[in-house]
């Protein structure tokens, strides 16, 4: 059950990635990614008076910190969403976030075994070759082996200066989601649902004071609010189940399943925005499937 809690949530974070980047490219990220958290909130009080558990101060305080962190990674995220690369953007964050919880496991002494490790192998691989879109995305060359029109020289540092740029919000993303995924694991097992909100209110306060310093539009445009509201429903759907897989088996191997979620989001993407899978993503596909196949043996 916790492997198929995991998948279960990697496949909503993909979603909610999905629709948090479209309401982004109708609204300033900070707008969206505000309200998303606040709506998240409603929602996991809603699930915390319902939730049994033991509600520690420990907990509280590691959620506290795991918010903040995921809060502004996923902003992060919603911007390079938004800038039109979801299918180079969602998998590349989500390969930088699955080193994180990764490496904190196995320093901790988490020992999985050998089938395990090497599905935490391939499920990198399979994060690679979904980022193999971004090949086709470098400029138009001519004939000399420099854009149409411009020099060489110009033309190679201008697009490497403009590609590395692109990367810095996804890099940023990807550790901090990564440090929001090792934050959340260590909430102990038999905890009440306060912690989650706790998590999701720091997010808040954090995002709000962020859409304050940044004078972006506070209102949320109308054309905005069901990609946000779906974002949100699908993330704390996310947040729960991966709450719950990590809680009953080792951090490693759930945050390495739940990290493939990139694979919803480029599946979305072929299909809504009619973005086309090149072949070494359908190879990644078939590769992150065969990396649950072995994460579930641990």
């Amino acid at each position: 059950m916790p492997f198929v809690m995991a998948v279960l949530s990697s496949m909503l974070y993909g979603v909610a990635d999905f629709l948090g980047g479209m309401g982004s490219r109708r609204a300033p990220a900070v707008t969206v990614t505000a309200w998303f958290q606040v709506t998240g909130l409603v929602l996991l009080v809603l699930y915390a008076c319902l939730a049994p558990g033991v509600t520690r101060a420990s907990d509280l305080a590691w959620a506290a910190v795991s918010g903040a962190s995921g809060g502004i990674g996923v902003l992060l995220l919603y911007r390079a969403l938004a800038g039109g690369t979801v299918s180079t953007a969602a998998p590349l964050v989500s390969m930088i976030a699955l080193t994180v919880p990764v490496v904190v496991g196995l320093a901790s002494g988490e020992r999985p075994g050998v089938l395990p490790l090497s599905g935490i192998g391939l499920g990198v691989v399979a994060v690679a070759l979904i980022s193999a879109h971004g090949a086709a995305l470098e400029p138009a060359t001519a004939p000399g082996g420099a854009a149409a029109g411009v020099p060489a020289s110009s033309s190679t540092r201008g697009a490497g200066a403009g590609r590395a740029a692109a990367l810095v919000p996804a890099v940023a993303s990807g550790v901090l989601i990564g440090l929001f995924l090792v934050c959340l694991g260590r909430v102990q097992p038999g905890a009440s649902g306060w912690p989650l909100v706790a998590g999701r209110a720091s997010a808040s306060v954090c995002l709000f004071a962020m859409l304050i310093a940044s004078r972006s539009a506070f209102k949320l445009a109308p054309a905005a609010r069901p990609p946000m509201i779906g974002a949100a429903v699908t993330d704390v759907s996310a947040n729960v189940l991966y709450l719950l897989a990590v809680q009953r088996a080792p951090l490693s191997l759930v945050a390495t399943l739940v990290s493939l979620a990139p694979a919803t989001t480029v599946l979305l993407a072929q299909v809504v925005l009619r973005e086309r899978l090149g072949p070494a993503q359908r190879v990644g596909v078939v590769v992150a499937l065969a990396a649950v196949v072995l994460l579930a043996q641990g």
